[in-house]
């Protein structure tokens, strides 16, 4: 059968196998290269559930050049060595044929994978069964590439297992797409809830005696998961198998309230007293909003959009609209970029095949996140960094305000 097995569809299975439970919350997350993001292969037409399956995408660029696919996280098949690394990253090189699935060049895809050892922890070619040979096999045994076999457009099975490395630095693509996976993929949503009290107010409800959804229930808002979602995309709280437990971040939140109010409870007794609550926490309660922006300046979306209105804020631009700020994140760290402004259905719309950014579909408003217009932009608001909240309005999310409140760059004081 023609086209069954082109590159497309061999790395859709492969995916599909590598990581099956990405739609079920577990603590992975895989991209596709944009080069994907084409509507036909080789004359090909890619069929919309190919598409469907293979997104999200994003630009990935490593030193050895572009995979097909970048994964974090324990891959489902066997991996050697796997106590080596809790969270790694692989990738995945596709190789397959139009019309002849035993023509597929496993072989250039092996040294593919392989030239990316330095950047990732492990590389995969997949690959049509009928092209994988006793001597690509015996190749990647001896570069360590594991072989994934695709029998068909929704069948793969592992050939050759590969082993876990220890990979250097991470460079900032990767470290994107770590920080997208390590925080359960959270920004999809972004913050669930808008004001900081309820992510600092689960961290006080963890460290008190008692059930914490009760606890938490009780003295900060209902929304139990959206607070607990927070404080973890925020680093106050880290959910491991055994169970929940403070940071080092928010173990200072705990030490903070205990200094501040003399105990968690009396602590835990205030943020009662702020239900309902909508004054801006920095009149509220300025020494807890001060916290709040601690941790807030700590997380990386927080310092790629200050570090963006910096930079207009220098360049003469004061009231920035979002196409401006994302426009500007995307020239700082475009991978991480994506992953924090643009909802992963509109991916192909935004990038291009090449990686770059379409800047004509910007000012569309359905291509951001509702969480960085709304719940995260008045979180920022809440703290200090920005001097409007956010809207939950698509009307006005393209002529909503985005300023720092006190930017430090172009110092017009007299010399």
């Amino acid at each position: 059968m023609a086209a069954t097995l082109t590159e497309p569809t061999v790395l859709a299975a492969a995916k599909d196998t590598l990581y099956p439970d990405l739609d079920a919350g577990a603590d992975q997350y895989a991209v596709t290269e944009t080069q994907f993001t084409t509507t036909s292969w080789g004359g090909w037409e890619i069929p919309d559930d190919v598409r469907r399956r293979l997104a999200p995408y994003n630009t990935i660029r490593l030193t050895g050049g572009e995979p097909d696919l970048l994964g974090v996280g324990m891959p489902a098949l066997e991996v050697l060595n796997a106590d080596a690394a809790t969270t790694p990253v692989a990738v995945v090189e596709a190789k397959g044929h139009n019309t002849d699935p035993s023509a597929a060049d496993v072989r250039t895809g092996i040294n593919q994978a392989h030239g990316h050892l330095s950047d990732v922890n492990i590389g995969y070619v997949a690959a049509p069964v009928q092209s994988i040979t006793d001597q690509a096999r015996a190749l990647a045994r001896d570069l360590n590439i594991g072989i994934v076999g695709v029998e068909s457009p929704h069948d793969a099975t592992l050939v050759e297992p590969a082993r876990v490395t220890g990979a250097g630095d991470f460079s900032t693509t990767i470290d994107a797409f770590r920080f997208q996976a390590t925080t359960h993929r959270l920004t999809e949503g972004s913050f669930p809830v808008n004001h900081p009290k309820n992510y600092l107010g689960y961290a006080l409800a963890l460290a008190a005696e008692g059930e914490t959804a009760e606890i938490y229930a009780e003295h900060v808002i209902g929304s139990v998961s959206g607070g607990r979602r927070g404080a973890i995309l925020l680093g106050l709280v880290d959910d491991r198998p055994t169970g929940e437990r403070l940071t080092n971040l928010g173990a200072e939140v705990v030490r903070f309230a205990r200094a501040r109010h003399g105990s968690v409870t009396a602590a835990l007794q205030k943020f009662t007293s702020w239900k309902g609550r909508s004054t801006r926490y920095t009149e509220l309660a300025p020494r807890w909003a001060q916290l709040a922006r601690s941790v807030a300046v700590q997380y990386e979306p927080t310092q790629l959009i200050v570090d963006a209105l910096e930079r207009l804020h220098r360049r003469g631009v004061d009231h920035a609209t979002i196409d401006a700020v994302a426009r500007e994140a995307c020239r700082l760290n475009r991978p991480l970029a994506v992953e924090v402004f643009f909802t992963q259905s509109r991916r192909e719309d935004v990038l291009t095949a090449d990686g770059d950014i379409d800047d004509s579909v910007l000012p569309d408003p359905s291509v951001y996140k509702s969480g960085i217009h709304f719940q995260y932009k008045y979180h920022l608001y809440h703290v200090g960094l920005l001097t409007h909240g956010g809207t939950d309005r698509k009307d006005d999310v393209l002529t909503d305000t985005w300023a720092l409140e006190h930017p430090v760059a172009r110092d017009t004081a007299p010399h």
